[in-house]
């Protein structure tokens, strides 16, 4: 290597300021995003969890029967119907313990469900 190929520190610093690869924006310059706002009254109560838990599974039961009518092997989803739909009771029976009310679209929901439910009980 020759000597005119090398450069000093001093002379690197100078040229890395003179042509920057990044620049980073001011901090006064940047936007705060917005902040985030909880969702509803902003506490996750009891009702608001089980009311999660419940419409968790009642998209699992939805789901299960729509594999049972594509699927060869009923059988085998029919016993993973009825234990969601064992699940789906127990939440209600919790929910009806603590005395919990869901908004009324979401009753709805659950009492088509549980009338499904019930009708192949008997």
């Amino acid at each position: 290597m020759a000597s005119e190929d090398l450069v000093s520190v001093r002379q690197r610093l100078e040229n890395l300021k003179k042509n920057p690869r990044y620049v980073p924006m001011p901090l006064d310059n940047i936007v705060p995003d917005k902040e985030a706002k909880p969702i509803g009254e902003g506490e996750l109560t009891f009702g608001k969890l089980l009311q999660q838990k419940i419409d968790k599974v009642i998209k699992k039961i939805e789901l299960i029967k729509e594999k049972m009518k594509t699927s060869d092997t009923f059988m085998n989803h029919f016993y993973d119907l009825k234990n969601a739909e064992k699940e789906f009771l127990g939440l209600l029976g919790q929910a009806e313990e603590k005395h919990v009310t869901f908004p009324s679209t979401f009753a709805k929901k659950i009492d088509e469900i549980k009338g499904n439910i019930r009708s192949k009980i008997r």
